[in-house]
């Protein structure tokens, strides 16, 4: 029994000194010896350089060992932008060893400080993170059987992660197709998940040098990988001016399904969000956005209680998107109020938004033909590929809608947007105690784009709208309006170029301003307004207008213009070439009274963006002396006059059943040509000096 006793106490001095001789060895042991051998098997995995240029210190002598490195470089690819891939400042790892035991690899802590990494992608699309010069490892001999678990494997231990603290960092992301890097700078990052409690996060930092901060709590992390119930989240984050909420649960967050969460977004200027857009954003604002976000990204996300605000427009209801195969959004949607303005003030941002003005006599906005001129309708291919990426059915109703001070009420609308077609079927609104309603088809599936506009205006009181627009006591009456049309093109000029279909326009009784076509044209009409007007009083009565064009291959021909006051009739009739903009068009005036003798017929030219004006007096000879003509209105004109409520005594309406309105006797040609006299002369001179500028 002594014998076992000193025996015992001899194993026990050895496995002592062993121990402590061990710890000896490893306290005073060099491991930056082994830095040659890890660098090499880096390479060996990767085909690219590795170096740590600092200590490597590895603590055993705990149940808690740790590793500590430092100044570690990993090199870049080749064509890369610079030298180094990624580079460390110092990074440090904790774990425990006993809940190994308990299949737990429980980390106690990671700090990673000073790291700049760089992901970027060359012109041929390829990856600083594809090491193509790694060694591959050899294939196996067989193939496993899929259905068969692999013998003596083991599931994954639970990962549990205890405090995560990351400083000074930086990840960068360069595309050489990109304007620019998207940069995520970290100032610092603080997590905290103990288990079995909630998961605290504190971070801030930058994106694109537009600071951040994220706070909030979440669910236990071992909770997040392997969830047994709803795993809660409540972040609040600040960044580009706006203040995001984001509070409730998500069932299975590695799936993202079974979410319910509140979402809530505000800011007051949209334009502090440019740093993180990375382009220039207008300055809109105030803004917020409020909904309750249900469903699962495999199947459907709904958006409920949907309450949006821009400025002083509003607009609630809900929606719903699938995202699984092909992206689908539907949505019915009800606003008070929506001012278009508070969506596109501030819009010259940075300089550009706009365009460059318009040269003096010119149409703002239009576009430079190859020739040098000016073009309305644009080459520019028209954005069809947007809508083709998702498919939409959206049901929106506003009860007043306010574009440049016009405001329409009762709009409806409701949009289907299928493989890249898109309707907007029915179009409703009441506009200037007027009804507007119609359809817009544009069909984008195809290889070359169709459009299909129908659209009916009843009723529309002009004196109301131009009174909305801030321009009064010019013209009053009420008008009805057809737009028929269909085309096809890739570009508006396409479009426009094959365009088919026609156009109504009739206006009942009215009146206007005498002197309005001076004020508006001026020029070459001055002598047009004296033949329209008579210069009788500051208002003449307008007994009708009626002008209808039919579209065939993208020239618009005039088959019927009547503007018809209590003086002079106006007549016009010509073309307009859609595709080269040219414009082929002659108005001609027909005075009611022999005191009234200067009307001159004017022919318009040039171009939609450069319109030209030239009066034609030798055509005066030819109407002198003569009776004035009767305009035969086509018939659905004269529908459309009856739906105004145009009386059959209106002269309108004897011109449409052909009746003859009786007109004043002529004094005879010599007296009218003599009547013209000085007057004509002056008013001609004037005229074309207008035209010309001199």
């Amino acid at each position: 029994m002594k014998r076992f006793a000193k025996i015992s106490l001899y194993v026990g001095i050895a496995l002592v000194a062993l121990i402590v001789g061990a710890a000896v060895v490893l306290m005073s042991m060099d491991f930056n010896q082994y830095k040659p051998q890890i660098a090499a098997e880096v390479k060996k995995a990767t085909g690219r350089d590795m170096a740590i240029e600092g200590d490597l210190r590895l603590n055993l002598l705990t149940f808690n060992p740790g590793l500590a490195v430092a100044g570690v470089r990993f090199a870049n690819a080749p064509w890369g932008s610079r030298p180094d891939m990624a580079v460390i400042k110092r990074f440090e790892v904790k774990v425990a060893i006993l809940p190994l035991l308990n299949k737990t690899l429980d980390v106690e802590r990671v700090v990673i400080e000073g790291a700049d990494i760089l992901v970027e992608r060359n012109a041929q699309g390829q990856g600083n993170y594809e090491f193509l010069g790694a060694e591959k490892p050899a294939a196996p001999a067989t193939s496993p059987d899929p259905g068969k678990p692999e013998s003596g494997g083991t599931s994954l231990p639970t990962l549990a992660v205890r405090e995560v603290t990351i400083k000074d960092s930086r990840l960068t992301y360069k595309d050489a197709k990109a304007a620019q890097p998207l940069v995520l700078a970290l100032s610092s990052l603080s997590v905290d998940a103990v288990p079995g409690q909630p998961m605290r996060l504190d971070l801030k930092g930058a994106y694109n040098d537009a600071p951040f901060t994220v706070k909030g709590t979440m669910g236990d992390l071992a909770q997040l990988l392997q969830p047994s119930k709803p795993w809660p989240v409540k972040i609040t984050a600040e960044a580009g001016g706006a203040s995001v909420t984001v509070d409730g649960s998500v069932a299975n967050p590695t799936a993202a399904s079974g979410i319910d969460i509140a979402l809530a977004v505000e800011g007051k200027d949209l334009s502090q969000m440019s740093k993180l857009a990375g382009t220039p954003v207008p300055p809109l604002g105030p803004y917020s956005l409020k909904t309750k976000v249900t469903g699962s990204m495999d199947k459907v996300i709904e958006l409920r209680d949907l309450s949006a605000r821009m400025g002083d427009s509003a607009l609630a209801g809900k929606a719903a998107m699938q995202l699984k195969d092909r992206p689908t959004v539907s949505a019915t949607l009800t606003s008070e109020q929506i001012n278009l303005a508070d969506f596109t003030k501030g819009g010259d941002v940075g300089g550009k938004a706009g365009g460059a003005p318009a040269p003096a006599g010119g149409t703002p906005g239009a576009a430079s033909q190859a020739g040098g001129g000016k073009r309305l309708f644009s080459d520019e291919p028209l954005p069809v590929e947007a809508l083709k990426a998702a498919d939409a059915n959206i049901d929106l109703t506003v009860k007043k809608l306010v574009a440049d001070k016009v405001a329409a009420q009762n709009i409806h609308a409701v949009v289907a947007l299928r493989n890249g077609d898109l309707t907007v079927s029915p179009v409703e609104a009441d506009v200037a105690k007027g009804r507007l309603n119609g359809l817009v088809q544009l069909k984008a599936s195809q290889a070359t784009p169709t459009l299909d506009i129908k659209l009916s205006g009843k009723k529309i009181d002009i004196g109301n709208l131009l009174t909305d627009m801030g321009i009064t006591d010019l013209l009053y009456g009420v008008v009805s309006t057809d737009l028929d049309v269909a085309g096809r093109g890739k570009s508006v000029h396409e479009l426009m170029a094959g365009l088919n279909g026609k156009t109504n326009v009739v206006m009942g009784e009215g009146r206007m301003k005498s002197n309005a076509i001076d004020a508006y044209v001026g020029g070459a009409a001055t002598v047009l307004t004296q033949a329209v007007f008579g210069k009788k009083s500051e208002y003449t009565v307008i007994n009708c207008f009626v002008s209808q064009f039919d579209i065939k291959n993208g020239l618009a021909t005039s088959k019927a213009m009547v503007f018809d006051t209590e003086y002079a009739q106006i007549t016009g009739a010509g073309t307009v070439n859609l595709g080269t903009e040219q414009i082929k068009y002659t108005v001609d005036s027909k005075p009611k009274s022999v005191t009234v003798n200067t009307a001159v017929p004017v022919q318009i030219g040039g171009t939609l963006t450069e319109p030209t004006y030239r009066l034609d007096p030798l055509a005066t000879a030819a109407k002198v002396g003569g009776l004035v003509g009767t305009v035969l209105f086509p018939p659905a004109a004269v529908v459309g006059l009856g739906e105004l409520g145009v009386s059959d005594k209106n002269p309108c309406m004897k011109q449409g059943t052909g009746a003859q309105p009786q007109q004043p006797a002529p004094s005879g040609p010599a007296g009218a040509i003599e009547s013209l006299g000085k007057d004509v002369k002056e008013q001609l001179d004037k005229g074309l000096k207008g035209l010309f500028g001199k």
